[in-house]
């Protein structure tokens, strides 16, 4: 567990795996996700289910939750930029 987990600071990352979302790319993206070194520095990244059925018999897959907040329909390059966005706000918000 790295410092900013210890902290609480971290952000939380999760990608939902299930059938639908994992066959329209949700699998890309935990794996581009975990691959980068900066966000393993600084985030939480998991995986989960559909939280009541959120996309929607994979209209809106895959699903994808960043501290709270779904992102439906999730793309790759719109999710790292996201997930950088926050990590550069929280080192900017640091003393």
């Amino acid at each position: 567990m790295n410092n900013s987990q210890k902290n609480g600071d971290s952000i939380h990352v999760s990608v939902c795996t299930g059938t639908n979302c994992a066959f329209r790319g949700a699998s890309q993206l935990v794996e581009a996700l975990r691959a980068e070194k900066d966000i393993q520095e600084h985030c939480i990244i998991d995986e989960m289910s559909c939280p009541n059925k959120v996309c929607d018999h994979s209209r809106r897959s895959p699903v994808v939750k960043i501290d709270g907040d779904y992102v439906l329909e999730a793309k790759l390059e719109a999710i790292m930029d996201d997930v950088h966005t926050r990590i550069e706000k929280k080192r900017e918000a640091k003393p």
